[in-house]
């Protein structure tokens, strides 16, 4: 009986979950495209040029993915030397597949899958995939800041509500000491292992001591590149070359819209849309991520409302179909199927070494 009641509670979880998160993708919606002219902006889709909004989406999906696949590349080395790039491509497009119709479910897959198919520890894996997020996010902070040493204005303006500037500086700030911690375990790896030890011996039953234990090293594991200097040169330029691709399909799609902003500026639109992208709401943050790029254009670069929610519908759109697309092929490729793929989400939740 309690079995079936705690059953029953976690459904009603998980419905409960979809109705907030589907409730404020509408709602940020609702706010992205509140005060536009239907007619005008049906012009305005009617005549960009899709050919250059196409191209966009498959330099940031195929080009910003390969360059993010090969620097994964040199996370895992420690684990597993020369993985092949088709594998770790595959793996990722599966995973970014998964988060664009789950929030974050392929940050979970993408590890598990790859640690089946190369026999490595999959809570070493998904390390590897928190050291991808910390670089993302340093990234993300590195471009903000840029940002805000030509915007600040504008940005404060635009953004009033949201407080930015704070929200950056607070993020850097947790970030930096986070790294910093991580650092520090990884150079006094054995000294780290047994204060783990002590923590989990203390903090947990026997049963569960152990296994926790193994999880955290097998973790840490997943940052051992840091104890290797020769991999960071490559790890940075490839970071700056991933960014840049992304920047150029923005760039490209911006142009789909005769939205006359240079590349520099495009870089703010994109950093925007990032930060929206942080807020896991489905279907890629739909709805926040619209109002954050009509915003920024309109706002700051005096963009029309209808082709700013133009571009915005546009490139959103053809990131999710590309990411879906793509990763479906590999999922079938893989011959892999929603049972597996539920089995695997639903068994490896938490991982194991």
């Amino acid at each position: 009986m309690f079995n079936f009641f705690f059953q029953l509670n976690i459904h009603y979880k998980k419905i409960l979950k979809v109705v907030i998160l589907t409730s404020l993708t509408l709602f940020f919606l609702y706010l992205a495209f509140r005060g536009n002219d239907f007619n005008e902006l049906f012009v305005v889709l009617k005549n960009a040029n899709y050919l250059y909004a196409i191209f966009g989406a498959f330099v940031g999906i195929m080009l910003g993915g390969y360059f993010r696949a090969i620097r994964w590349r040199y996370f895992l080395d420690p684990l597993k030397e020369n993985i092949g790039i088709g594998i770790l491509f595959s793996s990722m497009m599966i995973g970014y597949m998964m988060n664009s119709i789950i929030p974050r479910a392929g940050e979970v897959y993408r590890p598990v899958l790859l640690a089946n198919k190369e026999k490595i520890s999959k809570a070493s894996a998904f390390g590897t995939i928190l050291v991808e997020r910390v670089f993302d996010l340093l990234s993300l902070l590195i471009s903000f800041g840029i940002c805000m040493l030509f915007y600040k204005d504008k940005l404060s303006a635009a953004f009033e509500e949201y407080n930015l500037e704070s929200i950056s500086i607070y993020t850097s700030i947790v970030t930096l000491v986070l790294v910093i911690i991580g650092i520090l375990m990884i150079f006094n790896l054995e000294r780290s292992e047994r204060i783990i030890e002590k923590i989990t011996m203390k903090l947990l039953p026997e049963k569960f001591h152990q296994k926790v234990h193994n999880v955290f090293v097998s973790l840490i594991n997943g940052f051992l590149f840091i104890r290797y200097p020769k991999y960071y040169f490559q790890i940075i330029i490839l970071s700056v070359l991933m960014w840049v691709s992304y920047i150029a399909g923005t760039y490209l799609t911006l142009l789909a819209f005769n939205i006359d902003i240079t590349f520099f500026d495009a870089n703010l639109v994109l950093t925007m849309a990032t930060f929206a992208m942080t807020i896991p709401l489905p279907a890629n943050s739909a709805g926040i991520y619209h109002l954050f790029c009509t915003a920024t254009l309109v706002n700051i670069f005096g963009v029309d409302k209808e082709s700013a929610f133009g571009f915005a519908t546009v490139n959103h759109l053809l990131g999710l179909l590309g990411l879906v697309i793509v990763g479906a092929v590999f999922f079938l490729k893989e011959n892999l199927n929603v049972k597996k793929a539920r089995q695997i989400s639903e068994s490896e939740s938490l991982p194991e070494e």
